[in-house]
């Protein structure tokens, strides 16, 4: 009798590893992403914050928010590299006078009414080359910062949101958003946070969007 009990527990254990193999969970997804074992259980620091936040996009997606992936890159000038709190300073000036007057209709965004309609917003910085510099005989690739976001959007603002998808269609005022080069939107899923993070564990002070809902 416990041969037959056995049995069938091993079999029941083989196909549930056939099927997650065939159809993973999310989690084992974004672990894969991140290069993690299925079985690793001590996780670097950065590993599990990016999992943490990805876990809470996900839950938000759950919810019935919609998530989006929204990328801004900002305008050289001259030789200035900005740093990291001047490019989240740009980041700030556009989102909330710029983006969030477009999405919700309103400059008075933070009112009761309005505060829980306001995407649960993620902003987070990266790196890119721009041109290179010659200075003698050395060439050096210096790095331009720029955000990817991640935002979850309220289902009553969606419609709004879906009128701003693809390059450059988020209307700009030039008194606020003077630094803004480029902005792009797309509809997305949580594991897109992944992406997002790629830099976290060298640019670790990320912005989040609202200070609260309520």
């Amino acid at each position: 009798m416990n041969s037959i009990h056995e049995l069938r527990t091993d079999t029941h254990q083989e196909i549930s590893r056939l099927l997650s193999s065939i159809n993973p969970s999310p989690e084992q997804r974004w672990r894969e992403y991140l290069g993690i074992a299925s079985d690793q259980v001590q996780l670097s620091q950065d590993h599990q914050q990016r999992l943490s936040l990805t876990r809470m996009f996900h839950q938000l997606y759950l919810e019935n928010r919609v998530l989006f992936h929204m990328s801004i890159t900002y305008k050289p000038y001259q030789d200035v590299q900005y740093s990291p709190k001047n490019t989240n300073d740009f980041f700030i000036n556009f989102y909330l006078k710029c983006f969030l007057p477009n999405l919700l209709g309103t400059r008075n965004y933070h009112t009761e009414t309005k505060r829980p309609l306001q995407p649960i917003c993620y902003a987070f910085l990266d790196e890119h080359e721009m041109k290179p510099r010659v200075r003698g005989p050395e060439t050096t690739f210096p790095d331009r910062l720029h955000h990817h976001a991640i935002l979850a959007v309220h289902s009553g603002t969606v419609t709004r949101m879906q009128t701003m998808i693809g390059e450059n269609n988020i209307p700009l005022r030039p008194l606020y958003a003077s630094k803004v080069m480029t902005t792009h939107i797309r509809e997305c899923e949580a594991m897109t946070t992944l992406y997002a993070t790629k830099s976290l564990k060298k640019y670790p002070e990320f912005l989040s969007f609202p200070d609260r809902l309520h």
